[in-house]
This record gives structure tokens, C-alpha cells and sequence, in this order.
């Protein structure tokens, strides 16, 4: 489940390039669309920019905002996805001191992006247990 309880530009560092208040207004916007369930009339210029160019996400503009949507959001499937690699991506870069790439803002999507679910001693354990379980090759190898 997505948090959208409303950031507020005081949250945020401004930039050369980009206000506080711009980076609250995207986080805001961003978080509704993903509650609302991404709908394509809500997908609007101000997301697009944030998401391939301004924030400094990682996602390609897919050459316009229709191209954008139907390769990131369009099936729920996709959807998913997105979402997941949106959260892995501000988790990665969260912790970095650089709000001119955002960071402040991908912290705060990192906290609010669908809580990570606690990894306990016993996935950890069985996860360890199926990579030593795995059987080894025996057979010739070219290196």
C-alpha cells in the first residue's frame, strides 16, 4: 500500500535547477497516481518529466509521454514492475547527499513505496539453504 500522506516542501532541498516545492508537488502527484492505480488521464506532463528527466529515475522517455505510459503502465503487470523498480532505484540512491539528483525525493518515495517486507531469519536461512542445496555441475566447462 502506498502512503499518501502529503509531503511538504520543507522536506525538500532546492536546487539550481529545481525548487522544493517542485519536488513536493511531483512526490504528491506521483503518490496519488500510484493509489489511484496509475489511470492514463491522470498521467500527466508534470509525471513524465519528473520520472525520465528531472528526477534522475533511470527510465528512458520512450520517445513521448504516450509511449512512456504504454510501456511502464499500461497492464498491471507492468505496472508492478514499474513500481518495484521505482522503489529499488530510491532505495539505492536514497542515502545520498545529492538533492540535485533528487535523493531527498527518492527517500522519501524509498519510506513511502509499498513498505519492504521485513526479511526474517527463517527466509534468510532457507534462501542460504537452497544456493548450498543446488546441485553442482559436473560436467566439462570451456574456461
Amino acid at each position: 500500500m502506498v502512503s499518501t500522506k502529503r509531503v511538504q516542501p520543507e522536506q525538500f532541498e532546492t536546487t539550481e535547477w529545481h525548487t522544493a516545492e517542485r519536488k513536493s508537488r511531483f512526490v504528491n502527484t506521483l503518490l496519488r497516481f500510484i493509489k489511484d492505480d496509475c489511470p492514463r488521464e491522470k498521467f500527466i506532463k508534470q509525471l513524465y518529466d519528473g520520472l525520465y528527466n528531472d528526477g534522475h529515475f533511470g527510465f528512458i522517455a520512450h520517445y513521448d509521454i504516450h509511449g512512456f505510459y504504454d510501456e511502464q503502465l499500461s497492464t498491471p503487470e507492468r505496472r508492478s514492475l514499474f513500481i518495484a523498480e521505482l522503489r529499488r532505484g530510491c532505495e539505492q540512491h536514497s542515502h545520498l547527499d545529492r538533492p540535485d539528483l533528487w535523493s531527498d525525493v527518492k527517500a522519501v518515495l524509498a519510506e513511502r513505496l509499498s513498505p519492504r517486507e521485513p526479511r526474517t531469519a527463517t527466509r534468510a536461512r532457507t534462501a542460504t539453504s537452497a544456493r548450498r542445496a543446488a546441485p553442482k555441475y559436473d560436467g566439462p566447462t570451456l574456461f
